[in-house]
């Protein structure tokens, strides 16, 4: 069965968009969007802090905050607050390199080689818990499009598509006739590969208009492989 080709570019929004909104909205709050070590209960991905906050972290500690303008790392021992310099021996890493978060298609600086160049293509070779934003234009993603290869996707009720993967085409529209359908599962399989990719999928109710808003969406639905990119390439500070 042939498969109908998406109308719709990529979107392309860069993360000065994102900051511009955060810098409108003033937002006082950031966001746990990772943490690791005897302080991580009380920091959990998700959780909401204002700027302000005294963060107390031991030993083997290590916070990663997420706001409009990217991430902060702080590691412990040490007393943090998000809008003041580190209190302590620590101090937060740095670097200024002019990333930005793949929320939309962003060209690859080389900072996560083989990696899709949006949150939102559906990586053939990774299973888990996918977040879609818009369930009607999915795009599916490989790391190695030199050669033709075929996929074919198998889902609920016995549903099954097929369609040639051209060579040199690092992505393929979803099949427009085999609905996603939210916290369905679904088994793509490419030609040569013993062992299919399962992906759960879950579909966001809007699409946030700022880089914490995505980050959010992402911990909330468990969406792990996404929430890994967005914070891997977004700025540090």
């Amino acid at each position: 069965m042939s498969w109908v080709r998406s109308k719709l570019s990529p979107r392309r929004l860069a993360l000065a968009a994102l900051l511009l909104v955060g810098a409108a909205s003033a937002a006082a709050n950031v966001l746990v969007v990772r943490s690791s070590g005897p302080s991580a209960k009380s920091y959990p991905p998700g959780r909401s802090l204002p700027d302000n906050a005294r963060i107390a972290l031991r030993a083997g500690d290590t916070l990663v905050l997420l706001d409009a303008r990217g991430t902060r790392t702080f590691r412990g021992p040490g007393t943090f607050s998000p809008s003041q310099a580190v209190r302590a021996a620590t101090r937060t890493v740095q670097a200024a390199d002019g990333r930005r978060a793949r929320i939309g298609a962003v060209r690859n600086a080389g900072i996560v080689p083989a990696s899709p160049t949006t949150i939102w293509h559906v990586d053939v070779t990774q299973g888990g818990t996918m977040c879609v934003a818009d369930a009607a234009n999915v795009m599916l993603w490989r790391p190695e499009a030199s050669a033709a290869t075929s996929v074919t996707i198998s889902g609920p009720g016995g549903a099954s598509r097929s369609a040639a993967w051209p060579a040199g085409s690092a992505t393929l529209a979803w099949p427009a006739d085999l609905p996603i359908s939210d916290g369905a599962v679904y088994q793509l399989r490419q030609d040569g590969v013993a062992v299919p990719t399962r992906v759960t999928f879950k579909t966001l109710p809007s699409v946030p208009t700022d880089i914490q808003g995505v980050a959010d969406a992402l911990i909330r639905s468990q969406c792990h492989e996404q929430l890994d990119l967005l914070v891997a390439t977004a700025p540090t500070q």
